[in-house]
């Protein structure tokens, strides 16, 4: 068995000593949990199809917003490039965060919009929030919601508002019970992914089944490199995507910091951006973690980059995750392949969930080797599975 097998076959007092009695086994079932979403979503389709003609998606003048807070924001930064492509569209991913702040700078002015609301629970004050103002402040918009949390309040919200919204929910296991977000994170992906496919839904079915053979791939043979790189012990990590790669980046940078309770220090960045000062913080005690395209124009650059700071020496280690390892040995101390016969042929679109894998695989390994209970991992109760103490204030409504 492999570090992260073992973890999950712990007997129940095992598990509760080492504060592993949710998020290994969380991590582990994701596969499984990408192909359940995509069987709902494939269920769910005509709804959202129907939902998206009401401001004339495909291919009118509408716009999406993707919006979350934290984890749930970056699931559309994953994306928000292959969905607003196939609508024909423009879209955004604003924070609810943000949106509770400044929402004349998260919505469409002036025209129709589509809101997509990604959360586990449902229950942050900021979810619910957003879309009150956005009802306030944009009431012509439709809204969806994708949720792990059938019971949450952005779930009964999105229910009480008839045909202007639609509700999916996922499977109720990847409500995780963990601290950190895991199945939670990427099935939403995988279900916001299949906004691109909803005229192709079962070729969507069958992508996300060849998704699933990755994710499994990675998930057998990444936990010892993992367990390896958090015994080196490693003060800082950054970790690197181009495209929808980069939301990967910034989910897996944010796991391995707050289940490390900020015991290393995380920065992430596309490749080519972190040569534009970034790169000035990748000292000695650094894990550089690069999620590597398959298309060759992307790869390129990335490339470049890899080799350079090969040359110059930067780094404590550097781990690749990629299709196949081919070209890229000398680049890397480790590299995870998922695809090592090329059989699966997976648009780069699609792979932020296999990415993110290998990040939340640091994070678990990371917290053991730091004397933390993954589940919980914030000694001080700094940060909560649900957001605590934000105060949500009435809106003064400003002149336009």
């Amino acid at each position: 068995m492999n570090p992260l097998q073992r973890l999950v076959a712990l007997d129940d007092e095992g598990k509760k000593r080492l504060g592993v009695e949710a998020t290994p086994a969380e991590i582990a079932q994701q596969p499984e949990m990408w192909r359940d979403t995509a069987a709902r979503l494939r269920e769910a389709a005509p709804g959202i199809r129907e939902l998206l003609r009401g401001v004339a998606l495909p291919g009118g003048a509408a716009e999406v917003v993707f919006c979350g807070a934290g984890t749930s924001d970056f699931v559309g930064r994953c994306v928000q490039g292959p969905v607003t492509a196939a609508l024909g569209t423009r879209g955004i991913a604003v924070p609810t965060t943000d949106v509770v702040t400044h929402p004349e700078c998260a919505f469409p002015a002036n025209r129709p919009g589509v809101m997509v609301s990604f959360a586990r629970s449902g229950n942050s004050p900021e979810s619910a929030a957003a879309m009150d103002i956005a009802l306030v402040e944009r009431p012509e918009m439709r809204h969806l919601v994708i949720t792990c949390n059938e019971e949450g309040e952005l779930a009964r919200k999105a229910r009480a508002l008839g045909d202007r919204a639609y509700c999916l929910v996922l499977h109720p296991k990847t409500n995780d019970r963990g601290l950190a977000m895991t199945s939670s994170f990427t099935s939403m992906v995988v279900a916001g992914l299949g906004l691109a496919y909803l005229d192709r839904i079962e070729e969507y079915v069958a992508l996300v089944e060849r998704l699933a053979t990755a994710g499994e791939r990675v998930l057998e043979v990444a936990p010892d490199t993992a367990e390896g790189l958090a015994k080196r012990r490693p003060q800082r990590a950054c970790f690197l995507g181009s495209g929808s790669a980069y939301g990967a980046a910034v989910e897996s940078h944010l796991k391995l910091q707050e289940l490390t309770d900020g015991g290393i220090i995380c920065l992430c960045d596309t490749f080519l951006g972190i040569r534009h000062g970034p790169r000035a913080a990748i000292h000695e005690d650094t894990l550089v973690v690069s999620f590597v395209a398959s298309d060759p124009q992307v790869r390129r650059y990335e490339v470049d980059l890899l080799r350079a700071n090969r040359e110059q020496g930067v780094g404590l280690a550097h781990v690749i995750a990629a299709d196949r390892r081919e070209g890229l040995e000398e680049l890397a101390d480790e590299v995870i392949e998922f695809d090592p016969e090329g059989r699966l042929a997976l648009p780069d679109g699609m792979l932020s969930p296999v990415y993110t894998i290998v990040g939340q695989l640091l994070g678990l390994f990371a917290s053991l080797e730091h004397g933390l209970k993954p589940d919980a991992p914030s000694a001080g109760g700094v940060i909560h599975r649900v957001v605590q103490g934000v105060t949500i204030y009435p809106r003064e409504r400003q002149p336009r």
